[in-house]
């Protein structure tokens, strides 16, 4: 059997280890997710499974060889469509576009302002590169080809979303990068080196140069030791420039969070939604989307496009690896939007947004 090495410092962390209680210094009374000892999502609620479930997880995929690769809709792991991502080539496009770096990457462009959100270009989404859940895809492009970032989001402290070389490198190619991160992560990027480091709390924006960052809700949970399970807050981001409305969505299950999100800034020009790791859905569903959900976040935040992420990079649960690309269709027919209204990219696929 396959063994989701992901698990041993993601959900094995998230739902067996409860941390210690260590003092929140954010902690604000008045705000419903703050808790003296760390934070919660919007209604009050943690994501929680009891070890009983854990090892119901693994005793269902003992034998089963899962997650199986892929075949239904890509015949093999070489096969994922992929494009060598080099930043002369932007000049192909518009002044307005996404690129899909993988998994949750994606770059955002908007009159010369340019964001990038959890770049993650390692080989393995774990503390070592040597163990640890491997890209099934290589990434399309290194950090020295990448154009001027204006700015880095960090939805939350998870391996596969904040990746320590990848902050490296991109903090020595170019140290005037903002990076804008939930509560309690800028400690940890400071103590990296990171000199040019912002923390925002649910609904606080910063301003670049009229271009408008704010911190969204969404509804997960943060861990990156055996003792810091909720400690830093978790979310998404959305960009308002004078020319393009964006939300990316981080990693999230379902909530109400969506419909407030559009309600507050939304409609947007352009979503990133997560559509991946979402099996077996008794396990996953409180922290991960499955691609219906994904769609209906898209008309809840009030999204003209969107394209879908957290998929198709690394296999964290126990469906295929291109099992999003088939789901995704039925959810699209079910709620009865074209296929260019929820696009699946390439590897360093580029595309016009507006």
């Amino acid at each position: 059997m396959k063994y989701v090495v992901a698990g041993v410092f993601s959900i094995i962390l998230g739902f067996v280890i409860q941390g210690c209680a260590t003092s929140n210094r954010h902690f604000d009374s008045g705000k419903p997710h703050h808790r003296p000892d760390g934070f919660v999502n919007s209604d009050g609620t943690t994501v929680s499974k009891s070890f009983s479930d854990l090892l119901r997880w693994y005793r269902e995929r003992h034998g089963k060889d899962l997650p199986p690769p892929p075949g239904e809709f890509i015949a093999r792991y070489e096969d994922f469509p992929q494009q060598a991502f080099d930043k002369g080539q932007l000049a192909n496009f518009s002044s307005q576009t996404a690129t899909w770096l993988g998994h949750a990457t994606v770059m955002v462009r908007t009159n010369g302002f340019t964001i990038l959100t959890d770049p993650h270009f390692s080989v393995r989404a774990f503390p070592v590169q040597w163990m640890g859940p491997a890209r099934k895809v290589q990434s399309p492009t290194r950090v020295e080809h990448l154009p001027k970032i204006d700015a880095v989001v960090i939805s939350h402290s998870h391996y596969d979303h904040l990746d320590y070389n990848t902050v490296m490198k991109l903090t020595k190619q170019q140290p005037d990068i903002l990076f804008l991160v939930p509560l309690g992560l800028e400690k940890l990027l400071k103590g990296w080196g990171v000199e040019r480091v912002k923390e925002l709390d649910w609904w606080e924006t910063h301003t670049i140069a009229g271009n408008q960052i704010t911190f969204v809700p969404a509804y997960h949970w943060s861990a990156r030791t055996l003792t810091d399970r909720n400690k830093s807050l978790w979310g998404g981001w959305t960009l308002k420039s004078p020319d393009l409305n964006f939300y990316f969505s981080g990693d999230t299950g379902y909530s109400r969070d969506f419909d407030e999100i559009g309600k507050r800034l939304g409609p947007f020009d352009f979503s990133a939604i997560a559509v991946g790791a979402y099996e077996p859905r008794w396990f996953m569903k409180a922290q991960h989307v499955n691609p219906d959900e994904a769609v209906q976040i898209h008309k809840d935040v009030g999204s003209k496009r969107s394209m879908g992420i957290h998929w198709g990079t690394f296999e964290l649960t126990d469906e295929p690896l291109d099992q999003p690309i088939g789901d995704l269709q039925k959810a699209l027919g079910k709620h009865s939007l074209q296929k260019e209204a929820f696009e699946l990219l390439a590897h360093g696929q580029t595309m016009n947004i507006r």
